[in-house]
Parts: C-alpha cells; sequence; structure tokens
C-alpha cells in the first residue's frame, strides 16, 4: 500500500539467529496451501460431524446436552489459551525463532493457570448448566490444557509461511484419531465421557504432529521480545472475547434457562451453521489471512482479493445452506433419528444465518491482515450488542425465537462489514453486494425448484436426493442464464486459487483477468 495502514504495526528487528522463513508468495504455494487447507477442513470436519451424528443417535438430546454444555466451556478455554498472540505472529512482517519460543513459554504457563482454575470453576460450571455428570468431566479436561497449548505457536509459524499442508496432515490425523476414540469410547457405553477421549486424543496427535513439522520453535523465557508483538495481540484477544460471548450467549443461556435437551437440540443446530463457516470460509480465510498482510502496501491488489474471495464464498455457500434450509426436516430425520427432529426448524433458521456468516468471514480476516486491531475491538463491541440483543428478544419466545434472534441480528450488522471493506480497501457496498447477488439469485430458484419437487410423493430418501438434483439444476441453470461473466470469473477464481490456472492480473473489482 502507498501509504502506511492505521494501526499497522512496525517489524520486528531481526535478532541475530533469526530464522525468518523466506515465505514463498506465488501462486503454486498458495493453491498447494488452498488445497491442503480445504482438505484439513473436509477431513476434521466430516470426522468431528460423523463421531456427533453417532454420538447423538447413541445418547439422545438429554445426554448430549452434558457434551453441549462441557463444549462451551472449552471453546472459551482454547480462546484464552491462545491471547491473539498467533495472529499476531501471522500479521507481523518479521518473526524470530526467539520470538516464537518465547510465545511458546507464555501459552504452556497460561495452560497450567487455565487447567488449575477449570478445577476449582468445574462446579460452579455444573452447577450453572445444573448438570452434575459436567463437573468431573470438566476437572479431568483441566489436565489436557497444556497440550492444547503446545499447537497454538507452531500453528501460527506454519501459517505464516504458507505451510498449510503441514496443518493440513496435523489436523487429519487428529480429527481420525480424536473422533475413532470417541466412537469407540461411545459404543464401549461410557456416555458422555465419550467426549474426553475424543479431546484428549485429539488435541495431543495434534500438538506433537505441529511440533514436529515446525521444528519447535524451543520454549525460552525472553518475554521482553514478545511485548512488540502484545499490541497487536491484545486488540484481537478483546475482540475474540467479545466475539465469543456474542455468539456463544445463545448457548448459555438456551443452556442455563431452558435445560441441556434444548440446548443439545440448538447445538446440533449450531454445527449446521458453522460448517459452511469452517469448510468454505475457514479454507478461504487461511490463505486470505496471511495474503492480506503480504499484500497491504497494494490497495488495488487488497481490493482483487476481497472481492474475488467474497465472489467464491457467497457462490459456494449460500446455494448450499438454502438446500439445508429446505431439507432440514429429511436431513434430522435420516440422519440424527426422530427423537431430532424438533431441530429441523432451528437447522433451517440458522442454515440462512450460516450463509450469510460464510460470506461476511472475510472481513475480520481483512481487518486482522492490514493490522487494524482497533477496528476490529469497535466493531465486536457493536457486534456483542446486537447479537446479544437479539438473542435475548429471542428467548423471550423459545428455543426457535433464539435461533431467529441470533440469526436476524447478523442481517442487521451486514450494512456495517459492508462499510469496513469499503473504507478498508475502496471497494463499494454496491460493488460487493453485486458480487454476493448471484449465489443468492440462483439459490433462491433453487429452493423454487426443491418446493415444487416436495409435492410429489418420493419418501424422504428419494426426495433428499431428488430435490438436491433438481435443486442445483435450477441454480446453475440460473448463473449460466443471467449471471454467466460472474459464474465465469467464479471458476476462474477458484481454479487459479486451487493452482489450475495462474491469473496475470488482479484488478480492483476483483477479477482475476488473464
Amino acid at each position: 500500500m502507498t501509504r502506511k495502514m492505521p494501526g499497522a504495526q512496525p517489524p520486528v528487528p531481526a535478532a541475530p539467529a533469526s530464522t525468518q522463513p523466506e515465505v514463498d508468495t506465488g501462486a503454486g504455494k498458495t493453491a498447494r496451501s488452498v488445497r491442503w487447507s480445504f482438505g484439513a477442513v473436509v477431513a476434521r470436519q466430516g470426522f468431528q460431524i460423523l463421531s456427533a451424528v453417532i454420538l447423538a443417535r447413541i445418547l439422545g438430546p438429554q445426554s448430549y446436552g452434558v457434551i453441549a454444555s462441557a463444549t462451551v466451556y472449552i471453546s472459551l478455554v482454547a480462546l484464552v489459551l491462545d491471547q491473539g498472540l498467533s495472529a499476531a505472529l501471522i500479521q507481523r512482517p518479521e518473526v524470530t525463532r526467539r520470538v516464537a519460543g518465547a510465545t511458546v513459554t507464555l501459552n504452556l504457563l497460561i495452560a497450567c493457570l487455565l487447567g488449575t482454575a477449570t478445577w476449582f470453576a468445574a462446579p460452579w460450571v455444573a452447577a450453572f448448566f445444573r448438570v452434575s455428570e459436567l463437573e468431573p468431566i470438566l476437572q479431568l479436561l483441566a489436565f489436557a490444557i497444556p497440550v492444547k497449548a503446545l499447537a497454538i505457536t507452531p500453528r501460527a509459524m506454519l501459517s505464516r509461511e504458507l505451510r498449510l499442508h503441514r496443518v493440513g496432515a496435523a489436523d487429519i490425523a487428529a480429527a481420525a484419531a480424536g473422533s475413532a476414540a470417541g466412537i469407540g469410547a461411545a459404543f464401549a457405553g461410557t456416555g458422555p465421557w465419550a467426549m474426553v477421549y475424543q479431546v484428549v486424543v485429539t488435541d495431543v496427535v495434534c500438538g506433537v504432529a505441529l511440533v514436529v513439522a515446525s521444528k519447535g520453535p524451543l520454549p525460552n523465557f525472553s518475554f521482553r521480545a514478545v511485548v512488540p508483538l502484545l499490541k497487536f495481540s491484545s486488540s484481537i484477544f478483546a475482540t475474540d472475547c467479545l466475539a465469543y460471548f456474542s455468539r456463544n450467549m445463545d448457548n448459555i443461556l438456551v443452556g442455563r434457562f431452558l435445560g441441556v435437551a434444548a440446548l443439545s437440540l440448538y447445538g446440533m443446530a449450531y454445527r449446521i451453521l458453522v460448517m459452511p463457516v469452517q469448510l468454505i470460509g475457514q479454507t478461504v480465510n487461511r490463505v486470505m489471512f496471511p495474503a492480506f498482510a503480504r499484500a497491504a502496501q497494494d490497495p488495488a491488489l487488497v481490493a482483487g482479493k476481497l472481492v474475488a474471495a467474497t465472489r467464491i464464498l457467497a457462490i459456494s455457500a449460500i446455494p448450499l445452506m438454502v438446500y439445508v434450509a429446505c431439507a432440514a426436516p429429511i436431513l434430522v430425520n435420516l440422519v440424527l433419528g426422530q427423537d431430532w427432529l424438533p431441530a429441523a426448524a432451528l437447522v433451517s433458521v440458522l442454515a440462512i444465518g450460516g450463509a450469510r456468516e460464510t460470506v461476511f468471514y472475510i472481513t475480520p480476516s481483512l481487518m486482522k491482515g492490514l493490522g487494524q486491531g482497533r477496528l476490529i475491538i469497535r466493531y465486536e463491541i457493536l457486534a456483542a450488542v446486537v447479537q446479544v440483543g437479539g438473542i435475548i428478544i429471542g428467548l423471550q419466545f423459545g428455543l426457535l425465537g433464539v435461533a431467529v434472534g441470533y440469526a436476524a441480528a447478523g442481517f442487521v450488522l451486514t450494512p456495517v462489514l459492508l462499510r469496513i471493506q469499503k473504507s478498508l480497501t475502496g471497494v463499494t457496498a454496491r460493488s460487493q453486494l453485486g458480487t454476493i447477488f448471484p449465489g443468492a439469485h440462483a439459490a433462491a430458484w433453487g429452493a423454487a425448484g426443491y418446493g415444487l419437487l416436495s409435492l410429489t410423493d418420493l419418501g424422504d430418501a428419494g426426495m433428499l436426493f431428488a430435490g438436491l438434483g433438481v435443486f442445483l439444476l435450477a441454480a446453475v441453470a440460473i448463473l449460466w442464464l443471467f449471471h454467466r461473466r460472474m459464474l465465469k470469473a467464479y471458476v476462474r477464481d477458484a481454479a487459479s486459487l486451487v493452482g489450475r490456472k495462474k491469473p496475470a492480473t488482479s484488478k480492483p473489482d476483483g477479477g482475476l483477468h488473464e
């Protein structure tokens, strides 16, 4: 960028023992990173969904609520462990092994404190959710928290070097091992304790694999070297905390006031929301965050990357999630069983919310990549107020009201995200909405086709697959007939992203042209 971005951090002076990696930002390495990142997310989500479905079918909504309530707490622990340091390591122009080693030590010390706090807080957390079985589960998981901390810095160092194939391999191995342990424990009759087996095995395998892949870095006590990271990391940590509470307040309030059975239904539906975010959004953003950081000195390049990423996210996620919303009753009945049918309406609502969240998942990565720590804090404060407000209002109308409140709050925040994108890149809201519209247009016609087919009597299985075919046929036809230029750009961008075609230039409108 021709001017220094507000809030951007100055480079860390290289220490004599610096082992700053040479980051290959070429298309080949980026493409391999995308393929591995996508493969890792698909595999990890596949294993996690498989284990979640098996546990849900074995335990039922009431017992599965113990796992759902434990997940809320464990997610908070994972957030506090990082404290934004991994994002600071990725965003920083230069990082020495001494700095990285000091962050390892800091993470381990914090993990020990969190493990101790978790042990003593377990009775209080169990009492809050009114689930007595939760106390011993959290106390055992407290001993595994330092293992989780081992993976944080190695993951960040591999990500900043775009060595995502190493991260992907670790994630796949960990997800496979953890899911096998959890499923095996469930079949052995351990009940909610199956989660403990899954979490511990996953963290051990992932931590060991990432430490080996990154060759350290070795812990040290040079905490003064970490100080330059703290300004940016503290901003990220503050915003992540706000994001956690705004995005988990629904789970917390549902578990507290509606009970763990309701939390099970809501938590399972919420998995549908996060699926596209993790499968599509995280795949793109794992590459785009460091890419935005490296391209921060070129406004046109940043703008082009933003629009191209939005196009990929919109056309990939919106039709997928609208189909899930349409087929929710059949999906829930076939996959989870009749005991879980009350979750179908929640799945439909949260799937629509998940489509929106996936498309705009790129904005936080843009702000982080450009070093906009203060802007992130301001946005997350606003987001927390709006989302928590929507959830509290929805709570008055029961479980479905919570889902509607959560999803509606996200749409209320959309104009703010568009304004942030414009202020950072110059890409107008109209241009961004024009990029998003083809995916929404195609999804609407796909839903219409699915609705017409649902008037026939095909049975659940027949409707599921025939409905998917009709939905896809209608969506692709609309894209080809009315948005052919955008469809070709989507195919070209996706191909270049995975290394099938190398773009010659990137223009401010986001198109990748030969």
